[in-house]
C-alpha cells in the first residue's frame, strides 16, 4: 500500500508552470521560527476560459477526495503529515473550542427533535428525549459540524443564552499569532465573505477525520465503488452521506488568494517534516461548466535539518537570535504560551555550525 500511496505524489513547490492547470502546491515561507519551516498549501484552478466562470475568475474548489462510481480514470486519495506540528496559539484548554464551551454543550444536550435513532445493534432511542439527539450527532462519523475535538480550524464558540438563544460563532481573535501557526483554512484568517451580511467561512471535515492534524496522520482510501456510498441518518434529519471527501469548502463565495491569483489558500503548517496529498479536486457544478473531478498530487519534505538557522547561512548565531528576540518583543508569539521563551532557548541550544 505504501508504494501505491507514494506513486500518487509528485513534488510541487511553488506555483505550477501552467497557470491554468489544476494542482495542489506548496508556498514555502521559510524558517520563521526555530520550530521548523512554515508553509502554505494552495489549490490552483487557473483561468482557463473553458473552465473558469463567465467573468473570467477561476472555479472555486469544492472538495478533495477520491473518484467514485464509474468516474474514469479512477484515482485513490491520500493525505499524510509526519513530524511535530507547531501551533502558535492559546493552549487547547484555553481556546474557545466547542469542547470548552460548557454552556454550548449543555444547550445542545438539552435539545430534542422527533423521530427515532436506531443504533447498530437495533436499539431504538426516541429523539424526543434528551440527550438522545446530542448522542446521535456525536456518534455520527459523517457529520461536519457541532462535534467535539475539531481542532483543525480557528472557530470561536461562544454562548449568549438563555436570552441569546443558543451557541454561535464569535469573531476570530488573536490573528496576529497566525503568522507561523498551523490551521486548515478557508482563505485567510479573519476574512468575512458575502455582501449583505458578511460572515466567516470554515472548511467542513467529517467527524471521522477530526484528527487530520494530529501528527502523524495518514488518510488513505481507494475509489468509492458504485452503489456503496455509506450514509447515516440521525432522527428525522437529512441523511449525511460520505462521498469519499476529506475537506469540503463553501463554493458560493469568492475566496481566491490575493497573493496568488488563480489559487485558493487551504492550509498553513509549521514544523512537520513531511506533507503529501493526492486525489481529485471537485467543483460545484452549474453555469455550463464541466463537473468532472481534476486529479492532483503534491509531496513536500521541508528542510528542517537545522531549524534554528533562520537565515539559512549554515550557522546558528547572533542574526538568528536577534530575529527571535525581535519577534518576541513584537509579541508575535502568543503570550499565553511559552513559545517565545522556548524559541530563544532553542536557538541558544543549537548555537554554532549546522
Amino acid at each position: 500500500m505504501l508504494n501505491l500511496l507514494l506513486s500518487l505524489f509528485i513534488a510541487q513547490v511553488g506555483p505550477p508552470s501552467d497557470p491554468d492547470a489544476v494542482a495542489m502546491w506548496i508556498d514555502d515561507l521559510g524558517r520563521l521560527t526555530p520550530f521548523g519551516r512554515t508553509f502554505d498549501v494552495y489549490i490552483q484552478t487557473g483561468f482557463d476560459p473553458e473552465f473558469s466562470y463567465p467573468d473570467g475568475s477561476p472555479r472555486r474548489p469544492y472538495m478533495i477526495g477520491s473518484t467514485r462510481g464509474n468516474e474514469s480514470p479512477s484515482k485513490s486519495f491520500g493525505w499524510a503529515i509526519e513530524g511535530p506540528m507547531f501551533k502558535n496559539r492559546r493552549p487547547d484548554y484555553l481556546y474557545p473550542w466547542y469542547d470548552n464551551c460548557i454552556e454550548c454543550i449543555e444547550y445542545d444536550q438539552a435539545r430534542t427533535t422527533f423521530g427515532d435513532w436506531v443504533l447498530p445493534d437495533g436499539t431504538v432511542l426516541p429523539c424526543s428525549e434528551a440527550p438522545n439527539g446530542w448522542d446521535c450527532v456525536q456518534a455520527n462519523p459523517y457529520q461536519r459540524w457541532g462535534y467535539l475535538g475539531a481542532k483543525f480550524t480557528p472557530v470561536n464558540w461562544i454562548f449568549e443564552g438563555p436570552e441569546g438563544c443558543c451557541p454561535r460563532l464569535g469573531d476570530l481573535v488573536d490573528l496576529d499569532y497566525a503568522w507561523c501557526d498551523s490551521w486548515i483554512l478557508h482563505g485567510p484568517l479573519g476574512k468575512k465573505y458575502g455582501n449583505s451580511s458578511p460572515q466567516y467561512r470554515y472548511p467542513l471535515v467529517q467527524q471521522q477525520h477530526k484528527d487530520l492534524m494530529d501528527t502523524p496522520v495518514l488518510k488513505y482510501w481507494l475509489p468509492y465503488p458504485v452503489g456503496q456510498v455509506p450514509f447515516q441518518q440521525c432522527c428525522e434529519s437529512p441523511s449525511q452521506i460520505d462521498y469519499g471527501d476529506l475537506i469540503r469548502w463553501d463554493a458560493d463565495v469568492d475566496w481566491m488568494s490575493e497573493k496568488w491569483p488563480g489559487s485558493f489558500h487551504i492550509a498553513r503548517f509549521t514544523g512537520p517534516n513531511y506533507f503529501s496529498s493526492g486525489g481529485v479536486v471537485r467543483f460545484a457544478c452549474g453555469n455550463g461548466h464541466p463537473c468532472d473531478p481534476a486529479p492532483y498530487s503534491v509531496n513536500y519534505y521541508p528542510d528542517n535539518s537545522c531549524p534554528s538557522d533562520l537565515n539559512e547561512d549554515g550557522t546558528v548565531g547572533f542574526q538568528d537570535l536577534l530575529q527571535v528576540l525581535g519577534d518576541v518583543s513584537a509579541f508575535k508569539y502568543h503570550p499565553q504560551t511559552n513559545n517565545g521563551f522556548n524559541a530563544i532557548i532553542k536557538v541558544l541550544s543549537e548555537w554554532g555550525d549546522c
